[in-house]
């Protein structure tokens, strides 16, 4: 890899990196490792965010500003202070876990551009001929050439049309709807979910992020596969008000004992889920040896606050 020197960085990105350093206190550093490409995709840079400095690593040279501020866009999202998924439970099943996690970073992501996208086009980084070739590369991974079970490929074609619909600001939805009818109808659902919501509000894009994750495992489960558990196996920031802090845990969200395990203790974990989402936000540190109905009753009187304080659990306030 070679180190990219600032003095060959537009300036447009360069203000972008001099956000992100002021912001996070932490040096960004771009390099290069180009590939010969012969298609355009939003995964030819990457990121590794370190103690004391941010890595950005490039590999598409033709379309280095691109993917460079594209990349920084996602580096600046996940510095914010917004809602994020976390994961403290396991299945005992690496491969179970890692199809879910993958999932669900890929609904994120894409939430994630229906907000970049209007950045990278106010700022000059995303042409209409940038546009055509990230389409293109759609096209191409859609039909990728080889024999994958039809379900399967469904699911695979559901996301990335949800991202080209997204992301290509429906440009291609006509000959996608025409060539994928049932993938399109999945994707289109997901993406009128990002329509419906104000993604710069916290509370609202932690309320797509759910149905997002609600909506995909739907498909899954028509489809005759088991679903993903979103709900249990995800933490997801909490975004609530003021006055939920002051209530009892018991008005606000509701404990269960988990099928899923706890990372840290290796036994089954104790999940808090909203009441009115479902949707947990945190693994509990509690010792299963002391649980009993005179247990939960002590432990549901706590306030809201009370509880996210004694088991770290960060928040946002709307």
């Amino acid at each position: 890899m070679e180190k990219i020197e600032r003095k060959s960085i537009s300036s447009n990105i360069l203000e972008q990196i001099d956000r992100i350093e002021q912001s996070s206190n932490k040096k960004v550093v771009i390099s290069s490792d180009y590939k010969d490409h012969r298609t355009l995709t939003l995964d030819q840079a990457s990121h590794e965010i370190k103690a004391d400095e941010i890595d950005v690593v490039v590999t598409n040279e033709v379309y280095r500003d691109f993917v460079l501020a594209h990349e920084l866009y996602h580096v600046e999202i996940e510095l914010s202070d917004g809602p994020k998924i976390y994961n403290a439970v396991t299945s005992g099943h690496n491969d179970v876990d890692g199809r879910i996690i993958s999932t669900a970073n890929s609904l994120q992501e894409t939430l994630e551009h229906a907000l970049i996208v209007k950045k990278q086009t106010e700022d000059g980084t995303y042409t209409h001929d940038i546009k055509m070739k990230y389409l293109e590369g759609i096209g191409e991974a859609l039909d990728p050439g080889v024999e994958i079970d039809p379900a399967n490929m469904r699911f695979f074609r559901t996301l990335l049309i949800f991202d080209a619909m997204v992301f290509g600001e429906h440009t291609k939805d006509y000959s996608l709807k025409e060539e994928y009818p049932t993938s399109f109808k999945y994707a289109k659902k997901l993406s009128d979910v990002l329509d419906d919501n104000d993604l710069t509000s916290n509370f609202q894009s932690r309320r797509a992020l759910i149905r997002l994750l609600e909506d995909y495992n739907d498909v899954i489960i028509s489809n005759g596969f088991e679903g993903m558990h979103y709900h249990e196996f995800l933490n997801i920031t909490p975004v609530i008000s003021e006055r939920q802090l002051r209530l009892t845990l018991n008005q606000v969200y509701q404990i269960k004992h988990s099928n899923f395990a706890d990372r840290r203790y290796n036994e089954k974990a104790f999940v808090l889920l909203g009441i009115n989402d479902g949707q947990s936000v945190a693994s509990l540190d509690i010792d299963p040896n002391k649980v009993d109905p005179e247990f939960y009753q002590k432990y549901y009187q706590q306030t809201v606050k009370e509880t996210f304080e004694s088991n770290d659990v960060h928040y946002l306030i709307r």
